[in-house]
């Protein structure tokens, strides 16, 4: 016979067999342990990791429901350890694993994505590099395209917003013989950086979630790029916070300033990532790095010479596919970092 019952945490409809009656596993949506129903007993934690399939969301019908006779394949039960094979490179994998450990892709969305508790993890510079190459050739498209659109936005759109503020200025502060034309008032240096930095902010919120997307295997559109909008107010004070951070600490040494700016690096991921109301993104930032400040510190070295290098070598040209990749790693770390 089939149990078919609710997640007490997440209310995902899960069904399994009736000999799992009494047993513990962990929930296929949320990640959180629950009991399979056993009238007037109590469940017992032996060892189980989860439930393969959830149930169909849709209504369950009266020969469905777990009252009627059909049982429950032994394929389809929680209990099944069979292999299964990445979507990605076609290699053998244990079935409930989260990752392909020949190319790195990510099979099952983890806890991490904007739900449940976070689980912070040191990782690995060469896994990053390995996995981020994986899905970057994988989505060759769209990880080139979106920053390349948004570079040309974000020039023409920067663009306008100086010349609409050197006619400002023109307007208000006469040229008085000067042969460079007047300068542009303070306050209108201040509204033209805001209209600046907001298309930046917009941007970046964009593309680092579309990014995020990719490497969790999500498919997102091009479309995703423009969904900074929600993200904006708080990116620009979290951008203000952390700057002010890190000046403090190179005025203090050098090195300050680079622990620093280590230890708040994914403050913009983490907003994408979990919507965090106020400033907690950047509270955040410090479990996240929590022993990855030197894994971190070695792969922005090694970007920085991998962007100057390919640079010098294509004269330029070359940045167009290096740029994308750069970005791809560093939301693979953040990935990785966050067990994603």
């Amino acid at each position: 016979m089939t149990i078919e019952f609710s997640c007490s945490h997440c209310n995902k409809v899960l069904k399994t067999s009736d000999d799992k009656a009494g047993r513990r596993a962990k929930c296929p949506q949320c990640g959180e342990p629950i009991d399979v129903p056993l009238p007037g007993g109590v469940a017992s934690d032996d060892g189980f990791d989860g439930f393969d399939e959830p149930a169909s969301e849709t209504p369950v019908s009266e020969e469905q429901s777990f009252l009627g006779e059909s049982s429950v394949r032994e394929e389809d039960s929680f209990l099944a350890q069979g292999d299964t094979n990445c979507p990605m490179c076609g290699a053998s994998v244990p079935a409930g694993a989260t990752k392909c450990q020949a190319c790195g892709e990510t099979l099952k969305a983890s806890r991490g994505s904007g739900k449940g508790q976070w689980e912070p993890r040191v990782f690995s510079i060469g896994e990053a590099f390995s996995r981020a190459w994986e899905v970057y050739k994988a989505n060759l498209g769209i990880a080139i395209g979106v920053p390349l659109l948004a570079g040309v936005i974000y020039f023409i759109g920067s663009f306008v917003i100086g010349m609409i503020s050197g006619l400002m200025a023109v307007a208000v502060v006469p040229a008085g013989g000067r042969g460079m034309g007047p300068e542009i008032p303070l306050p209108i240096m201040l509204v033209q950086n805001v209209f600046i930095y907001s298309i930046l902010f917009f941007l970046q919120m964009g593309g680092q979630l579309t990014f995020l997307k990719i490497v969790r295997g999500e498919n997102p559109e091009f479309s995703t790029m423009f969904s900074g909008g929600p993200f904006l107010v708080r990116m620009f004070v979290c951008s203000i916070i952390y700057f002010i951070i890190v000046f403090l600490g190179f005025i203090a040494l050098i090195i300050p300033g680079i622990i620093l700016s280590l230890m708040f690096w994914p403050y913009s991921f983490i907003l994408v990532d979990r919507n965090l109301p106020g400033i907690e993104s950047i509270s955040e930032s410090r479990k996240v790095m929590s022993g990855n400040k030197l894994n971190m510190f070695g792969l922005s070295l090694a970007l920085g010479g991998i962007t100057i290098l390919g640079g010098l070598l294509t004269l330029g040209i070359g940045l167009i596919f290096i740029i994308p990749f750069t970005y791809m790693v560093q939301t693979v770390a953040y990935a990785e970092m966050t067990s994603q």
